[in-house]
């Protein structure tokens, strides 16, 4: 199943990421913390409510995904923009952690990487009996790192707030979402889901919360994880036109290229008015959506192709 709802929301966070970098939105750095609570839900539901992926397959899709688009970005930043190359470059190529961002955003994609190692470790390697259990102890550790980080005996700027800290935090909070849904959706009526949904999404839109405030990732994280599964529930009870789902799946589709391109076309265009930055918006809107259709899709499609083909015949 294609949660049509979720990847309006995944292009609602990129859209808030833009409006930030644009300076349009105060808060707009919440779209992040959207992006990790789906990525949970999606690793989950995929790996666990659907016909499961070979470990190989599981791998080729999640790099190709990150690493294709961000590297086209990168080039096209460097031609337009050159940054230095030198030695430590190669961390910001390979997303390593603590890499320098010279794209504004990337340094969220080593969180997606990590998840997505860690969850595939968890799933491809470990016994299925084990597997909730390791989930549950994961959120109990993360949920603890999250609340010392409120104290003074915080762990930020430390590896072990990289491994289980709040952003990481975020993505568990997405498995949890993905098991509400997968398993309590019946129990909950459609107007209660959407209404619950709505609320969640009403509040994660108004509340502004500086980034550096250490409460940002308790507020937005369960803000983000009450909207997406009460959203997800919803979905599940009710059906949704083809109209709609064509069209949620444009934007949803387009949303990592917004998210990439972005902060490029702000920093190309450097705008100085609101209806510049507007004109930015609208623009990034409509290359990322071209892109992805005309490029990013078939590229994907033709390599892992190339690449399932070629360790078959091997």
């Amino acid at each position: 199943m294609t949660f049509y709802t979720l990847q309006i929301l995944r292009f609602i966070a990129s859209l808030l990421v833009l409006l930030f970098h644009l300076n349009l939105i105060y808060s707009g750095y919440k779209g992040v913390d959207i992006f990790f609570v789906i990525s949970g839900f999606v690793m989950y539901y995929t790996l666990f409510h659907r016909p499961r992926p070979t470990a190989l397959k599981y791998l080729v899709n999640r790099c190709s995904k990150i690493f294709f688009l961000y590297w086209v970005a990168l080039i096209v930043l460097y031609l337009v923009l050159p940054f230095k190359l030198d030695s430590s470059f190669l961390k910001t190529f390979l997303l390593i952690p603590g890499h320098d961002s010279v794209i504004g955003v990337s340094w969220s994609l080593s969180y997606e990487l990590y998840f997505y190692f860690l969850i595939g470790i968890v799933v491809y390697l470990m016994p299925g009996k084990y597997q909730n259990f390791i989930f549950s102890l994961l959120f109990t550790l993360s949920s603890v790192i999250t609340i010392i980080n409120l104290t003074p005996l915080t762990f930020k700027g430390t590896f072990i707030n990289f491994l289980l800290g709040p952003n990481f935090w975020e993505f568990l909070l997405g498995i949890a979402s993905a098991l509400l849904s997968i398993y309590q959706h019946k129990k909950i009526r459609p107007d209660i889901a959407l209404l619950a949904a709505s609320l969640g999404f009403l509040l994660l839109i108004v509340v502004a919360i500086p980034y550096s405030n250490v409460f940002s990732h308790v507020v937005y994280g369960p803000l983000s994880f009450l909207t997406v599964s009460f959203f997800a529930i919803y979905e599940e009870e009710i059906s949704i036109t083809k109209k709609v789902s064509n069209f949620s799946m444009l934007l949803g589709d387009a949303s990592y290229a917004i998210y990439l391109f972005g902060p490029i076309f702000t920093l190309l265009v450097t705008p100085d008015s609101c209806f510049l930055k507007w004109i930015v918006v609208f623009s990034t809107i409509c290359f990322s959506v071209v892109f992805n259709r005309l490029v990013e899709r078939r590229f994907l499609t033709w390599s892992r192709k190339m690449i399932y083909n070629k360790k078959e015949c091997a």
